[in-house]
Parts: structure tokens; sequence; C-alpha cells
């Protein structure tokens, strides 16, 4: 009795439970209409990715922006070593442009430097020599012509004071930009009014100082060797002295160049702030002519 009761409540389960699985199944969705939801919901989440992305628009205002910042960098680079080229280039453009003077180097414990002073003379000049003779320092300045002409007395002044006397054309212009020939009368014209200096040498510095490779092959026909140098505050430039003394005490070095220029109102006060500069730290500063010499005199050890 008992075991037939059993099978009775067994069979119910069965068929209940069976009866409630068929129901399950039937209220399921379609397999297919599952699919669609999948590709709903994957549609949905690739929208949300789409969106995240920038626009078209904004990807091209990015690069650009880019470029322009890539581009300032740039340039401010090329500013910077213009300015202030560093020793390293310096002396590849000694190595490369020898007859061209840019910096004769010197051992660090050679505590010499050369200056060298533009566009003389003017009605500074005379301030000038008094600066150098009362730090005992020398220099070379490079005559313009038309200057010369009209001042004969300070040429006579700087020869006698024991300065060099450099060619610098007769006009204040670009020299590369004249012809060869039109050059040649110039530097011609100007030696004719300067005395010959004790050394012999004799030194021409183009206007702007560019340069090619005909003009110093003329030159040397000349009996002139080229200088430019390896301390340049851009003072023609620039007109704050105090400013263009910095710049040149930060960047001296044993055989180093400085060109700095007459003729300007603030000519006198930058060439002291840069002598009181230069005899602070212990140096001799001296014509171009005289670093030529302790160069060789070193080389020659």
């Amino acid at each position: 009795m008992r075991i037939s009761l059993i099978r009775r409540i067994r069979r119910l389960a069965t068929s209940t439970i069976s009866r409630v699985e068929q129901y399950l199944q039937a209220s399921k969705p379609p397999r297919k209409h599952a699919k669609i939801d999948d590709e709903e919901q994957t549609l949905d989440q690739d929208c949300l990715l789409l969106s995240d992305q920038p626009s078209p628009i904004a990807r091209m205002a990015k690069l650009l922006f880019l470029t322009l910042l890539t581009l300032l960098i740039l340039v401010l680079i090329l500013a910077y070593t213009i300015y202030k080229p560093p020793p390293l280039l310096i002396n590849y453009l000694q190595q490369k442009y020898r007859p061209v003077i840019f910096h004769l180097p010197l051992p660090p414990s050679h505590r010499t430097i050369a200056l060298t002073i533009d566009d003389a003379p003017s009605d500074h000049t005379p301030a000038i020599l008094d600066l150098l003779a009362k730090h005992h320092a020398a220099a070379t300045f490079f005559i313009i012509g038309s200057q010369a002409q009209e001042n004969p007395s300070v040429i006579r002044s700087i020869h006698e004071a024991g300065h060099e006397l450099g060619n610098h054309a007769w006009n204040d212009e670009p020299s590369i930009s004249l012809p060869l020939s039109e050059l040649e009368r110039q530097v011609k014209e100007v030696e004719a009014l300067l005395p010959p200096n004790a050394s012999g040498l004799k030194f021409f510095r183009p206007g702007s100082g560019f340069f090619n490779g005909k003009m110093v092959g003329l030159l040397a026909g000349l009996g002139y060797r080229v200088a430019l140098g390896s301390v340049y505050p851009h003072d023609a430039q620039i007109t704050n002295p105090r400013w263009n003394a910095a710049h040149v005490l930060s960047m001296v070095r044993p055989g180093g160049v400085i060109i700095m220029h007459d003729r300007r109102g603030y000519s006198v006060e930058e060439i002291r702030l840069v002598l009181e500069g230069l005899e602070r730290g212990g140096w001799k500063v001296v014509s171009l002519g005289e670093l030529v010499r302790v160069s060789e005199e070193v080389e020659g050890k």
C-alpha cells in the first residue's frame, strides 16, 4: 500500500516538473530574437566607443597645434644658437674655414682674448681709447673708409696708441653683395688711408659677417686674412649695454675673438663694462695680431 502511494507521488512530481519545464521553455523568447538583441547590444557598445573618439576636425586641430609647437621650438633653438653659438659650433667653423679667424684655441692657462671693434672711427673713439689705456688693453679697430676719410686724426690716435687697424671696406654694407672688382677697389682705397700695423698683418672683416670662398681668395691675394669672431653680443641690434656686456663675459674663453661696435651712443659704456669684467677675471685683452702670434707660439711648442 505504502509502495503504491510512493509511486503515485513520484509520478505526480515527475509530471509536475515536466509541465513546469515545458512552460518555462515556451516562455523563452525565440533564439533568433535573442541574437538580434545581442547584435543590438553590440551595436550600442560600438556607438559608445565611436562617440569617445575625436572628430576629424579635432584631430586636425591637434596635428596643427603640434606642428606649430615643433616649428616654434626649432625657431627658438636656431635663434639661441645664433645669439650664443656653442663652442662646438665655433670649433667646427674654425676647422672648416681655416683661412678665416673665428677663434684661435689656447690652453686654459692662457687667459688671453682678442678685442675687435667695428665701425670706427667715430666721435666715441677717443673715449674708447681712454678706456683701453686705463685697463692696459689692446684692440683691433675695423675701419670704414668713408668715416676714416672724415676723421684722419682719430686714425692716427688709434695707431699711435699701439692698437691695430683692420679693413672694413668703404661703406657699412654687406660685403658679400659687392662684385669682387668693387670689393677689391674699396679694400685698396681703405688701405691707403691706414698706417701699417706693427705686426705687419692685415685683417679684413666683411660687412654683416658673410663671406664666400671667392671673397677669401681675393683678399688672400691682397695680403689680408678674413677675421670674424666667436663672441658677438649683437650690439648693433641690441641697445642695452649691461645686457650686451653680460653676454660677452658669459662667453669668453682662451683664444676667443670679441666683436663689438664703435659709433653708437652706448658703445663707450658697453666697452667699459666688458673691460672691467675681463680685468676682474684676470684676462689679458690683446689685438688680433697679438692673438695670432700667441697662438702660433703655443702651436710651435
